[in-house]
């Protein structure tokens, strides 16, 4: 009983010591798993960090540590993209002689706050591409980079409300094996929508002004879409719908704004009766046109 003692009590010591310095694991294939109490370095081989964001708020300078010890190449996709520190990173890699290589969302990357980082890695000679999606569906939403010896992704976006107000994720490794799969996608994805250059590496990506009748036949494209505003409506999930015609159910076109935006644009009733502009991607949603809103810049009067 005595030994049990102090067997149990030696056990907790070595897990409040765990607590306080990180956790490591071993594998059957040697690979190192740690959680450690983050400390911001450049990925060892064979190991693999999970970090979570708010314990140092600091995951920027995680992926900063990554760009830094690329060599040869460095591929990201990145859903929202904000961090001055993160592009700066990337432009010094490029510099340096890295091949950089960049896909994000066609939406977000046409906001205002995504615009001046996709301007300065373009303007430094950075491809950054966006998906093109034959239906006008669907977002970019993979938060991902990967270099010629490291990989790191998760629900991090590169932005400075995740890096210290978020509860994110983000897995940092240099499997080989896992390393390669994650840039065989990015790749894959680089080069199928290469040429399709982001909004804001791009002097005019708009068609222009089309009324709400025309948005059906532009699906795919952006465009500013003007029309007299009928109704703002919240449903139940918080999502808020800008209603065009009386009857939405006939209506050619609309506005969405998902409910996680919604508190961003304050009280949209002001817009009810009044011609307003829409501005964004043309997508369709069973059959209809639609521009998903994330900023209030993509509405006027």
């Amino acid at each position: 009983m005595h030994q049990k003692i102090i067997r149990a009590a030696a056990a907790l010591v070595l897990a409040a010591a765990a607590g306080a310095a990180g956790y490591s694991f071993g594998s059957a294939q040697g690979v190192k798993t740690d959680i450690p109490a983050q400390t911001v370095s450049a990925p060892a081989a064979h190991s693999v960090r999970i970090i979570y964001s708010l314990d140092q708020k600091q995951n920027d300078k995680e992926i900063i540590a990554l760009i830094g010890g690329a060599k040869s190449h460095i591929y990201f996709a990145m859903y929202e993209f904000t961090l001055r520190d993160i592009a700066d990173a990337l432009v010094a890699a490029k510099k340096r002689g890295v091949d950089v290589r960049g896909l994000v969302d066609a939406g977000e990357s046409s906001n205002s706050y995504d615009k001046p980082i996709i301007a300065e890695l373009t303007g430094a000679g950075i491809p950054v591409e966006t998906e093109k999606h034959a239906d006008g569906n669907g977002i970019m939403h993979i938060k991902a980079i990967v270099t010629d010896s490291a990989y790191a992704l998760g629900s991090y976006n590169w932005t400075g409300s995740a890096t210290t107000e978020n509860d994110e994720l983000l897995e940092i490794g240099t499997d080989p094996a896992l390393r390669q799969a994650y840039e065989n996608v990015l790749k894959r994805l680089l080069d199928a929508y290469r040429g399709n250059a982001a909004a804001g590496a791009a002097a005019s990506v708009s068609i222009g002004i089309i009324g709400y009748a025309d948005a059906p036949a532009h699906v795919g494209e952006r465009a500013s879409v003007r029309g007299t505003l009928v109704d703002a409506h919240a449903s139940a999930s918080g999502t808020v719908f800008l209603d065009f015609c009386k009857s939405y159910k006939t209506c050619p076109f609309s506005g969405v704004i998902f409910a996680d935006d919604a508190k961003k644009f304050g009280d949209l009733s002001r817009y009810v009766g009044a011609p307003v502009t829409i501005s964004g991607k043309i997508s369709s949603y069973q059959g209809k046109a639609e521009i998903i809103l994330s900023d209030p810049s993509q509405i006027s009067k």
